[in-house]
């Protein structure tokens, strides 16, 4: 079973993944970008985190996806963006990003 943490500001997917049985949802969908640190300090073994690109923070996208693999290289990103933008794409393609959705 694969751990996960949601931090889209939406907390109806994360009700969604917990009602699928492949997954174990680790804390409910977080609101801010402080919180996945949070988060992090707290749960160690965590496989995923999709997260949005316009959850409210100090960081920009690619600044808080930085921090966030500082803090645990092995966790899989799946990053929601709001626009299609190949300058960002190619460098956070560059990261560990598992999969890029666009809303």
């Amino acid at each position: 079973m694969k751990n996960i943490i949601t931090a889209l500001g939406n907390p109806v997917l994360n009700e969604k993944l917990i009602e699928n049985s492949k997954f174990k949802i680790i804390a409910k969908d977080i609101q801010y970008q402080e919180g996945i640190f949070e988060v992090l300090e707290k749960e160690e073994k965590i496989n995923y985190l999709i997260l949005s690109e316009i959850l409210p923070g100090e960081n920009n996208i690619k600044e808080l996806i930085n921090k966030i693999l500082e803090k645990n290289n092995k966790i899989k990103i799946i990053l929601i963006l709001e626009n299609k933008n190949e300058k960002l794409q190619n460098i956070i393609d560059q990261k560990l990003i598992e999969k890029i959705y666009y809303n």
